[in-house]
Parts: structure tokens; sequence; C-alpha cells
């Protein structure tokens, strides 16, 4: 191995440390919110590698995926569109599981009407790695150039282990997200059943009956009748649907 072939390890090796660190860095989000996770993640990973102008952050949510952060124009529009039409480079890497690169739109014959779309927006190379952890699948995270060929097999590697730290953070982030609707979702219906229990002079049970009973008759969530309650200070109008 010569010099040259040894320094360029090193150069590589340095600049993959460097994202790396930057990365978990970026990704310390105060109390692990979801929404500023997201946005850290996807203007993070654009900073970290050169040759991506732009990024994007696709969930899967409910079954379905679903654009939720981009850094740029052309990764809302093109993020939006693969949701659209339910194809796509980013939209196979999430369902696959596995890394897509594109680094010639204009001559990859996959995806032909979202190539074209693409290259209206300036793009010309896409990298899409897939999110998932404890081997489930949270979605994409797609970095967009506007040069064919940005992306080489250094960059694949990089994006692998940054897409690898960035599910770490958004599994944290969603869990802690759960916990805090849930625990909201406890105390609006417990602050509603004290109402009910006040108002109607009635127990604990018999007012949490009272809830889920005008719930399943309104086919509304349980949390949004207790909310009712607790604005409102009184039961929903029961003759209305």
């Amino acid at each position: 191995m010569s010099a040259t072939e040894r320094d360029d390890i090193r150069d590589v090796i340095a600049q993959t440390f460097v994202a790396i660190g930057t990365l978990a860095r970026a990704l310390h989000v105060e109390d692990a919110r979801l929404e500023p996770t997201l946005n850290a993640i996807t203007a993070h990973a654009a900073a970290a590698h050169p040759a991506a102008k732009d990024a994007g952050l696709i969930l899967l949510i409910g079954g379905k995926l679903i654009p939720q952060a981009t850094t740029g124009r052309a990764p809302q529009l093109l993020d939006i569109k693969q949701q659209e039409t339910g194809r796509g480079p980013c939209i196979e890497a999430a369902r696959r599981q596995t890394l897509i690169c594109m680094n010639d739109l204009q001559r990859d014959p996959r995806w032909p009407e979202f190539s074209a779309e693409a290259q209206a927006c300036g793009v010309s190379s896409m990298l899409c790695a897939p999110l998932w952890a404890n081997e489930r699948t949270l979605g994409t995270l797609s970095l967009y150039a506007t040069h064919s060929g940005a992306f080489g097999e250094h960059d694949e590697r990089i994006i692998e282990l940054f897409a690898t730290l960035a599910a770490l953070a958004l599994a944290e982030a969603q869990r802690a997200d759960h916990l805090r609707a849930a625990l909201l979702n406890r105390d609006v219906i417990g602050q509603a059943k004290g109402i009910i229990m006040e108002r109607y002079n009635i127990n604990a049970d018999a007012a949490f009956s009272t809830l889920t009973r005008i719930s399943q008759d309104r086919n509304m969530k349980l949390y949004e009748i207790a909310r009712h309650v607790a604005e409102s200070r009184d039961l929903p109008d029961t003759t209305e649907q």
C-alpha cells in the first residue's frame, strides 16, 4: 500500500469520526422531543455530507409513509410526490429496508416519473437510507445533491452509520412523545372524572363509565370527551350527533 493510499484511508476514517461525533452531539435534544429531533436529524444529515445539498425524512405512521422534515424545497416536493404515488427511492428503501443510491437520475431507469420530477427540482443524485430500531421500521432518511455522481461508497457507509444513530434517537423521541401524551390523557381524564363526580354526586367508577358511554355513543375518543368536560365543566349534549 502506497503512502498516498494510507493517507486517503486516514482521511476517510477521520471524516467518519467527525461525522458521527457531530451527529451524536446534534441529536442530544432536550427532553427527547420529537419535532426538534426530526429537525436535528435532517439538518445535520445534510451538513455532515459535503456532497449533499438537502435532506428529507419520511416516517412510517399508522402503516403509511408520511413526510416529516426537510431542509429544502426539493425534498419537500419530492417526498410529497412519493407519498402520493406510493413509488420512489425513499419509499422503496423503507419497504425493503435497504440503502438505495441514485447517482444519475437522468440515466437511472428506476422510477422514471419521479426522476423527471426530481431533475425539474434541480436534483441529480439521491441517497436513501432506511431508519429502523429494535427490528421496527421507522422510515427513511434521504440526501439530495444537485450534481450527478455525488455519492460514493464512503458516503454510503457514512449515511448508514448516520441512519443507525438517527434511528436510535428517533425511537427514543417517539417513546418519550407517546409517554407525554399518555400522561396528558391520564391527567385530563382524571380532571373530567372529578368534575362529573362533583356535579352528579357519583363515585369514580360511575364517572368513568359515563365518559366511556358517551365516547362510544358519539364515536369519539375518550380523551376528546374528557377534554370537553374539562374545558366546559359539563357533559357533551348527547342529543347532538
